[in-house]
């Protein structure tokens, strides 16, 4: 028993090979622009008949015609950029991390700025809140079983904060 795919199919190839009388071509033309499918039987029984009889547009040297396209082609130069000494580029080196040793001690040995002034903002008075020592022994004092231990601490899982409270 055949399938109405497999039916049009063998349709699709008599026609192809012009054996199909022409009330079926009318009708299987039809179906080809719905169809998908049928669509890509006749792409694939086109290219099956064409390499069956040799067919001159199958048989083009691709490579020979890219060569030729590759060769009429501008040819563009890109000048190099000239490359200094290496003696050069390690003093620029060096100059650089100088440079960046420099700075790191100047930032690090220069005493902090004291302002001349205080902003008038830090002149408001307002009530100090509980210190903050007090309140973070409290905190640290009931997480301490959550914090993290380990032999590589030493002997820090031994030592205890003490606070004294007024």
């Amino acid at each position: 028993m055949m399938t109405g795919a497999t039916n049009m199919n063998i349709e699709l190839s008599s026609m192809i090979d012009n054996e199909l009388e022409e009330g079926g071509q009318q009708a299987l033309l039809v179906a080809l622009h719905s169809e998908k499918e049928l669509r890509a039987a006749w792409d694939t029984y086109i290219l099956i008949g064409d390499s069956l009889r040799a067919s001159p547009e199958l048989a083009t040297d691709f490579t020979a015609s890219v060569i030729n396209a590759l060769r009429a082609e501008p040819t563009i130069l890109a000048i190099h950029p000239r490359k200094s000494p290496p003696i050069l580029r390690s003093v620029a080196a060096l100059a650089a991390s100088l440079a960046g040793v420099a700075v790191v001690g100047w930032l690090a040995l220069s005493p902090p700025a004291t302002p001349t002034s205080t902003p008038a903002i830090a002149k408001a008075t307002r009530p100090l809140p509980a210190p903050a020592s007090e309140r973070m022994q409290e905190y640290l004092m009931a997480h301490q079983t959550y914090s993290p231990s380990s032999r590589i601490q030493g002997g820090s899982s031994y030592i205890r904060t003490v606070s004294g409270s007024r």
